[in-house]
C-alpha cells in the first residue's frame, strides 16, 4: 500500500511514481466542482444558498466592476 506524505514528494514536487502535486490538487478541486454542480442541479436548498452567497458577494464591495 503506498501512503503519500509530504516526504514523498522530492524537491520538484513529484512523487515517486511520478505525479506532481499539482495534478493531485487539480482532480480535487476537479471533483469538487463537479459534485456541486449536481447538487445545484439536483437540490432546490443548495441553488437557493448558492445565490444567496453570490448575492451577499455582490452587495458586499467585492465586486470590482463598479456597480
Amino acid at each position: 500500500m503506498l501512503i503519500l506524505s509530504k516526504s514523498d514528494f522530492d524537491k520538484n514536487g513529484i512523487d515517486e511514481i511520478g505525479i506532481h502535486w499539482g495534478q493531485y490538487l487539480a482532480l480535487t478541486f476537479s471533483s469538487f466542482f463537479i459534485f456541486s454542480i449536481c447538487l445545484y442541479k439536483a437540490i432546490p436548498e443548495f441553488r437557493s444558498f448558492v445565490l444567496d452567497i453570490i448575492w451577499f458577494i455582490n452587495c458586499s464591495g467585492f465586486n470590482c466592476n463598479g456597480a
